[in-house]
């Protein structure tokens, strides 16, 4: 079935009504000619997923009847991941957006560090960007039929963040790939039993150049932990998507 994200505001509970509104429309409409009566599956943005089926279309709405809610289950204790990302350049950050969406990563942070490439030489080319990774996102959760979408921030400097995350230090688990680290175990780290004393895990993945020394040393000074990802040397956009997996697949989620 087709899977479409509303707003939490686009659900009558008491009545098991829902409408969609917004580009959605015309996709339901033009591109999958979607009649009265066809199953899709929502999401409310916020973790909660159902069947539904279209009750009527208008120009501009789509109205539901809201079935049963669809429960998945985990065997683990599912934490909240963050990527804290090195601005790639070209359409890598795009794909790494995509493709991050979909795996499940909670939220997505930008930064600009050292070797980075690509500038925003304005705040308003920061926003553009934002804007258009958020699409992507959106895009991607609904493909992928995740019932929340990730939140893409602004780009902002790899110091900037540093200061932002240490709010959460001894918090949340705060792993740097680093390629010339080799002697902290992943497997230890990113444990049932470890991940128990955490409220989420944050993933810190270099830009094309990777990290300098400098900040290596900087992140290590804020509490952030160096750990390798074996022989070889990774893509950054590889890095985001095997870290993930093997963080996703300690919690219980890719066990199903």
């Amino acid at each position: 079935m087709h899977h479409f994200i509303m707003a939490a505001s686009q659900i009558d509970w008491e009545n098991k009504s829902g409408w969609i509104t917004g580009s959605d429309v015309h996709h339901i409409v033009d591109v999958l000619r979607l009649p009265i009566g066809s199953k899709i599956t929502v999401s409310d943005g916020m973790g909660q997923r159902y069947t539904a089926t279209i009750q009527n279309i208008m120009e501009n709405q789509v109205d539901l009847f809201l079935h049963e809610m669809i429960t998945i289950s985990v065997s683990g204790k599912i934490l909240p991941v963050k990527l804290v990302q090195g601005v790639a350049k070209g359409s890598k950050m795009d794909w790494i957006v995509q493709k991050n969406t979909e795996m499940g990563i909670s939220a997505i942070q930008p930064i600009t560090t050292q070797f980075t490439v690509v500038k925003f030489p304005t705040e308003q080319d920061a926003v553009k960007k934002q804007d258009r990774w958020q699409k992507i996102a959106t895009e991607a959760s609904k493909q992928s039929k995740r019932t929340t979408v990730p939140s893409i921030e602004n780009p902002i400097s790899l110091e900037a963040y540093i200061k932002i995350s240490r709010k959460t230090e001894g918090r949340w688990l705060r792993l740097l790939a680093y390629e010339k680290e080799s002697g902290k175990s992943l497997r230890e780290l990113i444990a049932p039993a470890a991940l128990q004393h955490y409220e989420g895990v944050e993933l810190w993945i270099g830009p094309e150049g990777g990290f300098s020394q400098e900040e290596i040393e900087m992140v290590k000074e804020a509490g952030i932990q160096t750990i390798g990802l074996g022989p070889r040397i990774l893509r950054t956009e590889t890095a985001s998507i095997a870290l993930l997996a093997v963080v996703l697949y300690e919690m219980g989620v890719l066990e199903a």
